[in-house]
């Protein structure tokens, strides 16, 4: 949705970040499957090294090695999902100790 479906057909903040990264390709591709009502076909076309740039999903010590290589790149903010108190302990731990 945010890669190929937000915005209007000239304007999409979010694709362009995509493009930012190097991934004006996928970015294409995607838009085109999406605005034609192929949204699972989308969706699947999105490499995994995608989400790698622009997620932090792992264990312990992947999530804690990302943060430090995030931050020592700048990033400031970051959005955390968590489904339980369990997992937010465990991100502040991480994010305390990165």
């Amino acid at each position: 949705l945010y890669m190929g479906g937000m915005g209007s057909e000239d304007t999409n903040f979010h694709a362009e970040v995509y493009r930012r990264m190097g991934y004006g390709d996928v970015v294409d591709e995607v838009t085109a499957l999406f605005r034609s009502g192929r949204k699972d076909e989308a969706a699947a076309i999105i490499p995994d090294a995608v989400v790698d740039d622009a997620a932090i999903v792992g264990d312990t010590d992947y999530v804690r090695s990302k943060v430090r290589e995030w931050e020592a790149a700048g990033v400031t903010t970051m959005l955390v999902s968590a489904g339980s108190v369990e997992q937010i302990e465990q991100v502040a731990e991480v994010v305390g100790n990165a």
